[in-house]
């Protein structure tokens, strides 16, 4: 194939604000640079036993396609006059050619020749809740078209079917082709029926067909309480006795619902992704028989980036290695010189350090004021969808358990209880709650969000929240599920505005909308707390009021760096780590956790 340097001359529209940026940062298969990387990966992933498999993402708005000539085109998919930026928007253009879909089809076959070449055993098609040409042609909520690729199921399922026939003439008979295939989709749709209809005409082409309905749930987020919610369609898939391999994926992370889902007979494979995220080495847990160990993935989803701020910042919650893979042999080694180390604080910021601390070789003690351990997460044990919150504080408590960590509960350690006894001192103290210049801010029904988390039988009938970030915005959910009639004050003009854009937000906010006695102000500001109202300023400067049992505060965290700080000197060394040294998340923490770990 004469595909080596070849250079694109077409212009490109930027892509909306909208997009999965996440998804989109790929390797140029045509550069020979990169073909040579690929190869080597391929290569060094064979050496250790494994199958490698190449993605076939068709959400492009060029392809590459090489003429009976041997000459290869920039395929545009769409006509000259057609707005490409359709293809994004959930729709095929009516304006593309039917020339241009046939060589697209061409062109899948040319890129899995390609993959093969390069030494992938299987290509993975995305063909799921259109967003690719694939699904979007099959599904009649977006194919509109008239012409042989549209209308009927069969023209609608043209496409698809000749698009994997080439793929398999391309990867020949011990090419494994993976479908990611919606079992259905919704209103308006094909329906799970129509799904078989084509699912039998292409098990000739396919050996593994995986995926549900819908782009976020098959990534769910705490607010789904069932951890693996597509295997009964999974399981509906696999009745009917077709010739592939039936595999699920959402929410796979414990190593005995998938043994089971296996062993009833309700799919041949599980998928997974967060959870070798959150664990690279999972294998190695579940075959040593210490599941207890693995590290509870949080389904933050942040490994697709973590907000609309910085959308192009992949990471883990729970893992900080994640992204440092190439660094990692050279950090955390057994410490050369052991060290007493005082934790102050048995929050996730302590216990994770203490816990880094100890796996190094050094003598650790926590100093923890209250009477358990967990610190700014405990209020998860209260908030049945802080599920996966509830299992890390839990996973932290036990891996603090089996080392010879020292914990003393009840004990609020000073500069001055602490003596001169450590070589370092680790400051993980936390962050207060930002109290706001309010009048009536210190009303006696007047609490903070995870007080009211964690007591909310003390909470009111009518509750005002101030502050719709994530905090708030799950506060009011918790309280309107307990029978609360909740509003939300908030001075931007979308809630929970920071949360992670991808694969999360939209979910998040679908589960605020299902409650009905949850409900919000947006760009407004709260002007005063009386003892049974809240006097809320509009976006044009109107006052309202708002009937107040109770008011919760949820407008931020201040660092407490001035606490922390009096502990320099204590030791010769000294670390600020967490939410003491600037307020974030479980993911920030972790980080400085590991950070101040490794160097002590």
């Amino acid at each position: 194939m004469t595909i080596a340097g070849v250079e694109d001359t077409y212009d490109s529209p930027p892509l909306p604000d909208f997009l999965d940026i996440s998804h989109f940062p790929t390797f140029d298969m045509h550069d020979p640079r990169c073909q040579n990387y690929m190869t080597e990966m391929v290569e060094a992933m064979h050496a250790v036993g494994t199958i490698v498999s190449g993605s076939l993402f068709s959400a492009n708005r060029v392809f590459r396609y090489e003429n009976e000539k041997g000459e290869v085109e920039a395929v545009s998919a769409a006509s000259p006059t057609a707005d490409t930026s359709t293809i994004f928007n959930g729709n095929i253009s009516d304006d593309i050619p039917a020339e241009n879909l046939y060589k697209i089809i061409k062109s899948y076959g040319q890129r899995t020749a390609l993959y093969r070449k390069l030494g992938f055993d299987a290509v993975t098609v995305h063909m799921s809740y259109r967003t690719q040409f694939p699904s979007q042609l099959l599904s009649p909520l977006t194919n509109f078209r008239t012409d042989e690729f549209g209308g009927s199921f069969e023209n609608r399922a043209r496409f698809p079917l000749l698009m994997l026939e080439e793929i398999r003439k391309a990867g020949g008979d011990d090419l494994i082709i993976e479908i990611q295939f919606s079992g259905e989709e919704p209103e308006g749709g094909y329906t799970f029926e129509e799904g078989i209809e084509f699912l039998k005409l292409a098990q000739k082409y396919v050996d593994i067909v995986v995926r549900s309905a819908e782009g976020d749930p098959n990534h769910p987020i705490p607010f789904e309480l069932n951890p693996t919610p597509f295997l009964e369609m999974a399981a509906k898939v696999k009745v009917q006795g077709l010739d592939f391999l039936v595999s699920n994926v959402g929410g796979y992370f414990d190593p005995d619902i998938a043994d089971q889902a296996i062993r009833e007979g309700k799919v041949d494979l599980v998928a997974m992704a967060r959870a070798w995220i959150s664990n690279p080495d999972y294998g190695d847990i579940i075959a040593e028989g210490r599941k207890e160990d693995l590290v509870p993935c949080l389904r933050c989803n942040k490994c697709h980036g973590r907000g609309k701020r910085d959308i192009f910042t992949t990471t883990c919650s729970v893992n900080p290695l994640f992204g440092f893979e190439e660094v990692s042999p050279y950090l955390g080694k057994e410490a050369e010189k052991k060290k007493k180390v005082a934790v102050i604080g048995g929050g996730p910021g302590g216990m994770r350090t203490a816990i880094y601390l100890a796996d190094r070789g050094h003598e650790v003690t926590i100093y923890e004021a209250e009477n358990e351990l967990g610190g700014a997460i405990r209020h998860a044990d209260y908030v049945p969808f802080k599920w996966t919150l509830k299992e890390y504080k839990d996973y932290l408590i036990r891996q603090v358990e089996k080392r010879k960590i020292k914990v003393y509960l009840n004990t609020r350690a000073t500069p001055e209880t602490l003596g001169d006894e450590y070589d370092t001192v680790v400051a993980a103290i936390g962050a207060s709650p930002v109290i706001p210049k309010i009048p009536g801010a210190d009303l006696d029904h007047v609490t903070v969000a995870t007080d009211a988390l964690m007591h909310s039988d003390k909470i009111g009938k009518n509750v005002v929240i101030i502050g719709g970030g994530e905090v708030g915005v799950e506060t009011g959910m918790f309280l309107a599920q307990k029978g609360r009639n909740v509003t939300v004050i908030e001075m931007r003009d979308e809630l929970a505005a920071d949360s992670t854009a991808t694969h999360y937000r939209s979910m998040f906010e679908e589960a605020w909308k299902a409650i009905d006695n949850f409900h919000y102000v947006l760009n407004a500001s709260a002007k005063q707390i009386s003892k049974d109202h809240v006097t809320y300023t509009d976006k044009d400067g109107n006052d309202h009021d708002l009937p107040a049992d109770s008011v919760i505060l949820s407008v931020g965290m201040r660092s407490k760096s001035e606490e922390a700080l009096s502990f320099y000197g204590k030791g010769r060394e000294f670390w600020m780590v967490g939410d003491c040294k600037k307020p974030g998340t479980i993911q920030t923490t972790n980080r400085s956790a590991y950070g101040a770990a490794v160097n002590i």
